[in-house]
């Protein structure tokens, strides 16, 4: 997938000076195959998974500060199909 979309190398550490608990990449990975299957047409999941990624939802689940990881994934979709958070 990173080669197919050229995906540039970068240093995407959000961890390192975190002053919260975060999550494990499993959970977080969890929730992203939850709203993957949620949204995806059969035969797209690699296209919503970058649309996903790429999406205002993307940086507010990851956003650890916010309450938006921690929302029914019902409600992420129902944002992320609006496109914005819903309140």
């Amino acid at each position: 997938m990173i080669e197919t979309y050229k995906i540039p190398q970068g240093n995407f550490d959000t961890i390192t000076d975190c002053k919260y608990v975060i999550p494990g990449f499993m959970y977080i990975g969890k929730l992203y195959c939850i709203m993957i299957q949620d949204c995806a047409e059969p035969g797209k999941e690699i296209s919503e998974l970058i649309k996903i990624f790429i999406f205002f939802i993307s940086d507010e689940i990851t956003n650890f500060k916010t309450r938006v990881y921690y929302q029914n994934p019902d409600y992420l979709e129902c944002s992320c199909r609006e496109g914005y958070l819903l309140e």
